[in-house]
């Protein structure tokens, strides 16, 4: 018989922030329409599939892993797709990016932040774009109401209404 040890076993949450100006959840409602789109248009419905296994990979795994692992999955037809699924946004640190491109649609990008909370990591989707250019001023916008957004979090947490169980179901 053979015991393991497992130390810093973290679980990683993914909270989809209810902006309070708005009282929606704006990242989860794009993913939704990507969806409903997606039902008529087989790109669209790439990239929401290619979208979901990315959450789902970042949850399971985590944040570390998925700043150091290509994300590897496969396209709707078969193919492979294989992508660098996070990056730190440099000039706007904590911030994180979340990233899956699909050609003809565009590129999907979350801006997001990481808080640790007992033995939890939850990542909290702020503000999410599909852009059509390296730079887009939309994301740029996103970018800042996210900085804005996390310096209010870190000031005023109780008006983020967090379940801290994760948002369930996407769709």
């Amino acid at each position: 018989m053979r015991f393991y040890i497992v130390y810093d076993m973290i679980k990683t949450v993914i909270e989809f922030i209810n902006d309070p100006k708005t009282d929606k959840k704006q990242v989860l409602d794009l993913i939704r329409e990507l969806g409903l789109k997606g039902q008529q248009d087989a790109d669209i419905l790439q990239l929401y599939m290619l979208i979901i296994r990315g959450l789902q990979f970042l949850e399971r795994f985590g944040l570390q892993e998925a700043f150091k692992t290509y994300f590897k999955t496969h396209r709707e037809d078969g193919l492979p797709y294989t992508i660098m699924l996070v990056k730190e946004l440099r000039d706007h640190i904590p911030l994180i990016e979340f990233r899956v491109n699909w050609q003809g649609i565009g590129a999907f990008r979350a801006v997001f932040f990481e808080h640790q909370m007992n033995e939890q990591q939850i990542l909290f989707f702020v503000k999410a774009v599909v852009k059509n250019r390296t730079f887009d001023s939309e994301f740029e916008r996103i970018v800042q109401e996210t900085e804005s957004m996390y310096s209010d979090f870190l000031t005023h947490p109780e008006k983020y209404q967090l379940n801290l169980v994760g948002d369930g179901q996407i769709d």
